[in-house]
């Protein structure tokens, strides 16, 4: 029989088949064990510690919650489940925090909300880790034209007017596959062509420099659009 996948596991377990979700649950007890005690800040031993037996409840929850569909990794979804449940055991024991629920408020509920809301934590989670990893692309790729990031808020012009008609430059860079060739390959901005092609002063260009070149690798790479605002590239800023 040959080796199920992770995800043929999990639907397995998902759907009753208990052996299947008690053997999955045993070989990842070390991932439970690492990240309880990664938690709590000391070593854990499964049958002396609540703090385990906590983890492997939420780890079990996990199990059932997990939705392949949306392309999150398990580990980390179980990561953040078992991080959320034994925050709400500190504050219990602290007193921190009291969970009261009223009548209409059973435990499947309070389950449903939980899962829920882990699931959306993790997803949080992973859109910030995203946007961090992009922001570092962006950089290396600034650099590579002798720019910096901080550059960005220096060089971005002051009044609506400049900032709108380096934005259409920028635009029009983009629409030419040639223009925006020579910027890769040469790491300058194709003076001459954008000043006949946009009407535009080479002065203006060639004080705007940074500011286009910034715009147009966020224009031009599906990956960085999302940094349009946060570097203040943005002509309605």
């Amino acid at each position: 029989m040959p080796e199920l996948t992770m995800q043929q596991t999990l639907l397995l377990a998902q759907k009753g088949n208990e052996r299947i979700r008690e053997e999955f649950i045993q070989n990842h007890k070390p991932f439970i064990l690492k990240i309880s005690s990664a938690i709590c800040k000391r070593y854990l031993s499964w049958g002396h510690d609540d703090e385990l037996s906590i983890a492997l409840v939420a780890f079990n929850e996990a199990i059932d919650s997990y939705k392949p569909d949306d392309r999150a990794s398990f580990y980390g979804f179980a990561k953040t489940v078992i991080t959320r449940r034994l925050i709400d055991y500190f504050r219990k024991e602290s007193k921190h925090q009291v969970l009261s629920l009223t009548p209409l408020e059973s435990d499947n509920n309070l389950y449903d909300y939980d899962s829920e809301a882990s699931f959306q934590l993790y997803k949080e989670e992973t859109q910030k880790s995203d946007f961090a990893e992009t922001v570092k692309n962006y950089t290396l790729v600034l650099a590579e034209y002798g720019i910096l990031l901080e550059d960005l808020v220096q060089v971005s012009p002051r009044h609506r007017d400049s900032k709108a008609t380096l934005w259409k430059v920028a635009q029009e860079l983009c629409a030419h596959p040639n223009l925006l060739q020579y910027l890769t390959d040469n790491k300058l901005l194709p003076l001459k062509e954008l000043e006949l092609l946009t009407g535009v002063k080479r002065k203006v260009l060639e004080r705007g420099r940074k500011y286009l070149i910034a715009t147009v690798l966020i224009l031009s790479d599906p990956e960085f659009r999302p940094l349009k605002s946060f570097t203040c590239i943005d002509p309605i800023t």
